[in-house]
């Protein structure tokens, strides 16, 4: 009711509405004044509607004093509202882009990915899309304070994502709304290294999206390892942090030299060498894991993995009375949004036996 009401007194409703009174008005009138073809209804409708908006076929025309009169009047009549209407519509399209191009409106992306926060390592994952998306656009929605001579750098730089942005605190519920979650296929959260507290926020953040849409996937960056068991706790389906990851490349450049090179080859995405990952055929699943792997083989694939998306495991017998504070907020705001406390993550399996049976959803883990 309140959006009819809203369409009703939107000024442009209020022209259209005059139009149409004009337009039935001076069809009676018409008829009433003149003789011959302008008599018929059709004739006289087509007639007014020419006038209105200033065409002239001059198919018709009145032939008596008042209706030449009517006609001097709709067509003035005509330039004013029909001038008003288009200049109107086009106002709005234009207001709707500078609020687009401002991140002050809601995005129209399906299936699209929402990036939260920003720090240095961002542009870098925009690079990595953006090779690994080739041809294909992906939708991208950016949450943010950038300004907009910032973001459209950033448009110039990834032609090949189609970005869209949203300004605002990306742990406040109505920012994340106009990012469209709805139709999201994942939201990657990042914290800012340089603030110490971001952390939280992302923690916030996480909780909020699981709070909206329980089953859209998110993925967390932290800084801190220890904000970890939080995350998971607030239903993070993937955290990453970069701790682990730099201490494993120091330590096997010197234990075991060409290991890092290999991972560092594999997880460029301008080698000619790297991973992938792809739902399995049907028609191997209850097949054993040699046959896949010799398929894979045979395409130039190494297939070295098995991958699922759904497990899922509880965590609220993790939570003892000596939980903390932080521990106590991320449970309330889970069972006050009537969510449990579960960590759903993928489940990798590394190089199984030859004689392991293909199971329903699982997905291959290759190197190119």
């Amino acid at each position: 009711m309140n959006k009819i009401k809203e369409i009703y007194y939107h000024p442009i409703s209020k022209i259209i509405i005059l139009l149409l009174i004009l337009w039935v008005s001076a069809t009676i009138g018409i008829r009433f004044l003149e003789d011959g073809d302008l008599k018929e209804i059709e004739n006289a409708f087509w007639w007014t509607i020419v006038t209105i908006t200033t065409v002239g076929y001059g198919d018709y025309a009145p032939q008596s004093f008042y209706g030449r009169v009517l006609a001097i009047f709709l067509m003035l009549a005509g330039i004013g509202l029909v001038s008003t209407v288009t200049g109107s519509i086009s106002s709005i399209f234009t207001t709707r882009k500078i609020m687009q191009g401002r991140g002050l409106e809601m995005v129209e992306s399906t299936n699209h990915v929402v990036v939260c926060g920003w720090n240095e390592n961002i542009e870098h994952l925009l690079s990595c899309m953006a090779q690994i998306a080739d041809d294909n656009k992906d939708d991208i929605v950016l949450i943010n304070d950038l300004t907009e001579d910032q973001l459209n750098s950033i448009r110039a730089r990834f032609t090949n994502l189609d970005l869209n942005f949203v300004r605002g605190d990306h742990s406040n519920e109505a920012t994340l709304k106009l990012a469209n979650l709805k139709e999201a296929n994942s939201v990657i959260i990042i914290s800012d290294d340089s603030i110490p507290e971001d952390d939280d926020k992302t923690i916030l953040t996480t909780l909020t999206v699981k709070n909206i849409f329980p089953s859209l996937k998110v993925i967390a960056y932290v800084s801190e390892r220890k904000k970890i068991p939080y995350l998971k706790r607030a239903n993070a389906d993937e955290v990453i942090t970069d701790e682990n990851f730099k201490s494993f490349l120091a330590a096997t450049h010197i234990i075991e030299p060409g290991v890092p090179q290999a991972v560092n080859q594999l997880l460029d995405v301008h080698s000619k060498h790297r991973f992938k990952s792809e739902k399995i055929d049907e028609s191997f699943i209850g097949k054993n894991f040699k046959e896949l792997f010799d398929h894979y083989k045979n395409n130039s694939l190494l297939c070295i993995g098995l991958y699922n998306e759904n497990e899922a495991m509880e965590y609220g017998d993790l939570l003892s009375s000596e939980s903390d504070a932080l521990d106590r907020f991320i449970e309330k705001k889970l069972k006050d949004a009537g969510h449990g406390l579960k960590d759903s993550r993928t489940e990798v399996m590394l190089n199984p036996n030859d004689s392991f049976k293909i199971k329903q959803g699982q997905g291959a883990i290759l190197i190119i």
